[in-house]
């Protein structure tokens, strides 16, 4: 699901992240949110060191805020 979410996302000449097309899917727009996770969370999940508690389905019904350090306090 990560990666899929990363897939979407391309970079603009100064390395913003854009969009080419909306995600079709209430799902898929859920998703895209995983590719603005902070980069150790993201690390952390590709190499299986989350939390034990953390999963997709957690991530997916959790409001996930923008900043970085929130992000780490509100998933663990």
């Amino acid at each position: 699901a990560l990666r899929k979410a990363n897939r979407t996302l391309s970079r603009d000449r100064s390395g913003l992240p854009t969009i080419e097309t909306s995600p079709r899917s209430p799902y898929e727009r859920k998703l895209l949110r995983l590719a603005f996770l902070a980069p150790d969370i993201q690390r952390d999940i590709i190499e299986g060191r989350q939390p034990p508690t953390l999963n997709l389905e957690k991530v997916m019904q959790t409001s996930i805020p923008p900043g970085w350090e929130e992000q780490r306090k509100t998933l663990g």
